[in-house]
């Protein structure tokens, strides 16, 4: 879970990666010692690692289409046009 000190420091982490600066030299210039911020840089890595990654579908031409999002496969009275099947097996059927 995030909390408001990590969000900040999370910032803190992407300020300093499109800085330029050395990891020391930024963390000094924002009054933190060397280890306490590769702490948060870990932090930060492990966050992003764990977090799912979502990418929005949308069909290239809009129609009349219902977007189904269940848990595993079931069967209903009209087959689906597209299925996509995570790891895991949640899915996601598009129906016209």
């Amino acid at each position: 879970m995030k909390t408001p000190k990590s969000e900040a420091m999370f910032a803190k982490v992407d300020e300093w990666k499109n800085s330029g600066q050395t990891l020391r030299s930024f963390a000094s210039s924002i009054g933190l010692s060397k280890s306490a911020f590769e702490y948060w840089v870990r932090k930060k890595r492990e966050a992003s690692a764990n977090s799912p990654a979502f990418v929005e579908l949308s069909p290239v031409v809009k129609t009349n289409l219902s977007v189904e999002a269940c848990s595993k496969h079931t069967d209903t009275d009209s087959q689906p046009k597209i299925v996509i099947t995570f790891a895991g097996g949640m899915c996601v059927k598009v129906y016209s």
